[in-house]
């Protein structure tokens, strides 16, 4: 059997060319000298930034960015939450169009993955590559699978928006929504995200979203609301189940919330004043 039929490094439409991962440590500089494929880095932990096309993008988990075919770059960690990624470099005479097809160009080279889904692709060629020391057909099927998800995932580019940062935003509230009930902070939020609190208020600010507390007391009084109504749980009970270790504390907020005590949201049967 010929054994580059094997080697996915050597196909003509898409190729794997490399791999590697690096948990780098605090503000290491990179310069990437361009080369004759792409190259894509996988963020999942950590922070960093990223200069290229005479720009600069701040990168947190689940960001993904490109770097193409002879373009130089220069990426660097924060000193205060190193980055941690992988990276995978792909050839082929089609590799660039497929690209394109998930969003990514010169002029949007980083997008981000709000399901955290395109992570296992890039562990699984990392894997195979270094328990074979080869790129099999395996990695050129996680390649193709890992396309293929960037591509039913992606929008396409909107002016003036970053998709990262609807990401971001996305990955807030979904924390928010699961984790109510229990004591979190705003700084559990934003470090959840990959980002600092102010980054986080400021993102939902530029697009005109409540703030990150604004919006943890909402779901946390919309909530209480319902189990009043619809359920015969104490007032101490409750404040528990939505995350007040007092109730006290919890009564406070239920007021300022619906301009009326939890006794008399229940006696009013959810009704406002």
């Amino acid at each position: 059997m010929n054994p580059t039929l094997l080697d996915a490094s050597t196909y003509l439409e898409l190729a794997v060319k490399e791999c590697g991962r690096e948990v780098c440590i605090a503000d290491k500089v990179v310069h990437f000298s361009a080369k004759d494929y792409c190259l894509i880095h996988y963020v999942y932990s950590g922070e960093g930034e990223l200069v290229a096309g005479g720009k600069s993008y701040r990168l947190t988990p689940g960001d993904c960015f490109l770097i193409p075919p002879g373009k130089s770059a220069t990426y660097h960690s924060y000193p205060d939450n190193p980055w941690s990624y992988f990276w995978l470099g792909i050839g082929g005479t089609k590799s660039a169009a497929l690209l394109e097809r998930c969003g990514f160009d010169e002029a949007h080279p980083v997008h981000h993955d709000a399901g955290r889904q395109w992570k296992k692709r890039f562990e699984a060629i990392y894997e195979s590559y270094f328990a074979k020391g080869t790129f099999g057909l395996d990695a050129l099927g996680e390649a193709l699978l890992l396309l293929d998800a960037m591509s039913s995932s992606s929008e396409g580019p909107k002016k003036d928006e970053r998709p990262a940062e609807k990401g971001h935003i996305q990955a807030a509230k979904a924390y928010i929504r699961n984790n109510f009930q229990f004591s979190i902070t705003i700084t559990d939020v934003s470090r959840s995200v990959g980002v600092n609190p102010n980054y986080l208020a400021n993102l939902f600010a530029k697009r005109g979203e409540k703030s990150p507390k604004a919006y943890l007391t909402e779901v946390r009084m919309v909530t209480a609301g319902k189990l009043l109504t619809e359920g015969e749980a104490s007032v101490t009970e409750i404040a528990k189940a939505v995350g007040y270790s007092s109730p006290l504390h919890f009564s406070k907020a239920f007021s300022a919330y619906y301009g009326h005590s939890p006794l008399r949201h229940r006696s009013l049967g959810g009704k406002s004043k």
